[in-house]
């Protein structure tokens, strides 16, 4: 393997980590949506809805950069020079490193969220049961926490999907056969 491609996958590692928190803010946006509708000044929520939004594009242009345009930012960064070798002895393919990248940011995701996820939901149930209908408790927080835990499971789940998608973009579209 050479240093150009371990770093490749080193970046695309990055990326990947970069997109878990991407896919986390996601519902941020849904929440700031939520809080621009339900608050007295529009202001306080439209400046809260374009810092998330601003997060979220930049993220997502991290991302992209750090899993589609990898040999971009080794050139500039000059990765790949200054070593004495340019080989590294490791015997695994790309792919593999990736899934088993994936899975543990998968997996890492939702040891930190299902916690959360089920003391939102029973501070839900709890808030809903001590105010018999006065106050409806809000289920936002139970909706952001389940979908962070969902996009951990499909990160687990579907890990060979998303390197696929990964994989089928280095490819030049000449080597891509039908």
């Amino acid at each position: 393997m050479t240093l150009r491609t371990l770093f490749n996958i080193i970046l695309k590692i990055l990326g990947i980590f970069f997109i878990k928190d991407f896919l986390s803010l996601i519902p941020q946006v849904i929440s700031s949506l939520l809080f621009i509708i339900n608050s007295e000044t529009v202001g306080e929520g439209v400046a809260v809805l374009i810092s998330v939004l601003l997060f979220l594009l930049l993220y997502g242009a991290i991302s992209y950069y750090l899993i589609f345009k990898t040999d971009l930012i080794i050139d500039k960064l000059k990765l790949d020079k200054g070593f004495d070798s340019d080989t590294v002895s490791l015997n695994i393919h790309r792919s593999t490193v990736l899934s088993i990248a994936i899975i543990v940011i998968g997996g890492l995701l939702f040891i930190d969220e299902f916690p959360n996820f089920c003391q939102q939901l029973f501070s839900y149930f709890q808030q809903r049961q001590m105010n018999f209908g006065l106050n409806k408790p809000t289920i936002s927080y139970v909706v952001i926490s389940g979908i962070k835990v969902t996009i951990a499971f499909f990160l687990m789940s579907e890990q060979r999907l998303i390197v696929n998608v990964i994989e089928r973009r280095r490819k030049k579209p000449d080597d891509v056969q039908d």
